[in-house]
């Protein structure tokens, strides 16, 4: 994602193959060009220019150290988040969340986890997106199934973990800066807090729209 970890503009992204086999000729054809052989890398698609060029200015401005040091920034604030996260604690001193990212070396800067399944909670990850909602963050919660128009019905995403499953990610971005990642903590922590304070309650007032909005993948 060039507009995320490129610092370019929306809308830019990159591919990268390390091989040249790995590159279907589909994607990749031969073309004559001024006198001789040359591959053509093309996309069927009629795209702004603008991107390209943000992205190469922002690689002859930043240039390998200026990279370097924003990916650095954005490692560590991931590692802070996951860390704070694996802190979380239920009443009976379980983990409150279940981390579902490769860690804080194999990993984007991308902290990815869930409410632990263990705890049988009567709200789920997108209960918890919207409301952080109240606290002005975006907290993405996905769920983990989809609707396959084959037979109408609802499928697991995932080999293992069952259809009903949600997950929740934070893309951290360069310009996260620690201060407001401790304000994310906070209110991760003060709707964890609500959402437990009024138990079963939370579930019997949100559930009927949630049911009405499933397949909107959208929640009250």
């Amino acid at each position: 994602s060039g507009h995320k970890f490129g610092e370019s503009v929306c809308g830019t992204g990159w591919v990268v193959w390390r091989q040249r086999q790995d590159l279907s000729d589909t994607v990749a054809i031969s073309v004559s060009y001024l006198g001789g052989k040359a591959d053509s890398y093309t996309l069927n698609f009629s795209r702004p220019a603008s991107g390209i060029f943000v992205q190469y200015y922002k690689f002859h401005r930043l240039g390998r150290r200026g990279y370097q040091a924003l990916c650095d920034n954005r490692m560590s604030n991931a590692k802070y988040l996951r860390d704070a996260l694996k802190a979380f604690k239920h009443s009976d001193g379980r983990p409150k969340f279940t981390m579902l990212d490769a860690g804080d070396t194999n990993c984007l800067p991308v902290v990815t986890a869930q409410l632990n399944s263990e705890l049988d909670l009567p709200y789920d990850d997108i209960d918890l997106q919207h409301q952080m909602l109240q606290h002005h963050w975006y907290v993405s919660g996905y769920k983990m199934s989809f609707h396959d128009p084959t037979d109408e019905a609802t499928k697991a995403l995932f080999n293992d973990a069952p259809a009903d499953r949600t997950m929740f990610r934070v893309v951290v971005k360069a310009n996260v800066t620690r201060p407001m990642m401790d304000n994310l903590i906070t209110s991760l922590h003060s709707c964890v807090v609500d959402m437990d304070s009024l138990g079963p309650g939370f579930k019997s007032m949100h559930e009927p729209k949630k049911q009405k909005t499933a397949q909107k993948g959208h929640a009250c």
